[in-house]
């Protein structure tokens, strides 16, 4: 049966007083209704029709990824793992940088000298001027040290070519063999010859200022000084170089 039309209420409403009006509105919340007027009439004391289920719907699996987002995921080979920090013992570390393409012109010249002294020098690079290797030979000798009670130790295991200053690319690419050499063989005291080794110790101790004051280092306790390609002819320089010397020979009583 149709539903009659809807009468045109608003002539009475406006007929009603303020209070007859909200007395209605009150009156139609009580009984349940939620709009005066609906789009569509509706019968108020017929129960409302229950909800539909609704199909259920498995949610989609996630999409893979492609080989472009694989590629992304994969750590770029410069930051893979240093194969140096596998290596078991000192000899497998040597024998690693004898793979590396500059072996095969140069060997490497990681340490010389006692190294299970736990005494280093510790300089940048290997040094192609041998004028160099004679001046440490003599500072050694002046405070009555051989090669029997240290090790000369290099952060750089190959000279770069001319003699030039290495890059600081190449420090981070033989970091790890460092690493690895001072976790096999720990050091306890350490003559840092030059900025270059010095600053192994953070950036204040490649200061000018950080000569002949200790600094700790991998459990060590480390002396910047002077290299002998600084010092070359300056007699000052070489004076606070002995002096650093003796105050690191009386460290190691």
């Amino acid at each position: 049966m149709p539903h009659p039309p809807t009468p045109n209420i608003a002539p009475h409403i406006a007929a009603l007083t303020p209070d007859q009006q909200r007395a209605a509105l009150a009156f139609l919340v009580a009984a349940g209704a939620d709009v005066a007027v609906a789009d569509t009439p509706r019968r108020w004391l017929q129960a409302a029709p229950k909800p539909q289920p609704q199909p259920e719907t498995k949610p989609e699996p996630p999409p893979q990824p492609g080989p472009a987002a694989t590629a992304a995921a994969a750590p770029p080979p410069d930051q893979a793992r240093h194969p140096a920090l596998d290596c078991p013992d000192v000899p497998a570390l040597l024998a690693l940088l004898g793979r590396f393409p500059q072996a095969r012109t140069t060997p490497p010249l990681l340490f010389h000298g006692a190294l299970q002294s736990g005494v280093w020098l510790l300089v940048d690079r290997p040094d192609e001027d041998p004028a160099h290797r004679e001046t440490i030979d003599r500072m050694l000798g002046a405070v009555a040290l051989g090669w029997d009670q240290v090790a000369l130790v290099s952060r750089l295991p190959f000279p770069s070519p001319g003699d030039a200053e290495p890059p600081t690319s190449h420090f981070t690419r033989f970091g790890p063999v460092l690493d690895r050499l001072v976790s096999l063989a720990p050091p306890r005291l350490v003559l840092a010859l030059g900025q270059g080794a010095a600053e192994v110790a953070g950036p204040q101790a490649r200061l000018a200022s950080s000569r002949g004051r200790w600094f700790d280092w991998a459990g060590a306790r480390l002396l910047p000084t002077f290299h002998p390609r600084t010092m070359r002819a300056d007699k000052e320089l070489k004076k606070q170089a002995f002096e650093h010397l003796k105050l690191f020979r009386a460290a190691m009583a």
